[in-house]
């Protein structure tokens, strides 16, 4: 009988792993993703892995200049703004909100969470807009483990980037170039 994978949380616990006998071990229980390792860590410095996919990137920029994402996702055309980006298990993944576009559990009016996979995610597209992130929620999200960008500046997840300070959304710079005008 084959044994499971079991759970690794550090860099030793995964070295110690690798350097077992791996033989007897049943992998069915995980999908195919692109894997990336925090900075510094010990895999990263031994391993040369490819960059982040293009749809990260897309989800980055738009995070970076406060754009909305147009895209399709399990088959329905969504408007959403990316509000952490990061990946669990390997997988890359984005907590946005959603404020129009279908679902199919039929988005509520205003808008709501969605954890997206980003290796199903298709058709991605920027565009200026308001910026949208949703009534603030109290509970941890469980969509993103290894947070690497969270448009929060008082991110309680620990991301491994900061947004620069003078990152501000289209809207805010609206309206900050029209009280200038009005002095």
């Amino acid at each position: 009988m084959k044994r499971r994978v079991p759970r690794l949380t550090t860099d030793e616990e995964a070295e110690a792993f690798l350097d077992s006998d791996l033989s007897d071990l049943d992998f069915s229980q995980f999908k195919t993703g692109r894997l990336r390792f925090e900075e510094g860590s010990t895999l990263a410095r031994k391993t040369d892995l490819p960059g982040s996919s293009e749809t990260y990137r897309l989800f980055e920029q738009a995070m970076l200049q406060r754009k909305q994402i147009v895209c399709v996702y399990d088959d329905h055309r969504r408007e959403l703004c990316p509000i952490i980006l990061g990946h669990t298990q390997g997988e890359e993944r984005a907590l946005t909100y959603q404020f129009a576009g279908g679902s199919a559990s039929k988005l509520p009016l205003g808008g709501d969470w969605r954890c997206l996979t980003l290796s199903d995610v298709s058709q991605v597209q920027l565009r200026e807009g308001p910026w949208y992130s949703g009534k603030s929620h109290k509970q941890p999200s469980g969509c993103v483990e290894v947070v690497d960008l969270d448009v929060n500046p008082d991110s309680p997840y620990h991301p491994r980037r900061r947004l620069p300070s003078g990152v501000v959304g289209p809207t805010r710079k609206r309206a900050a170039a029209a009280a200038t005008r009005q002095r």
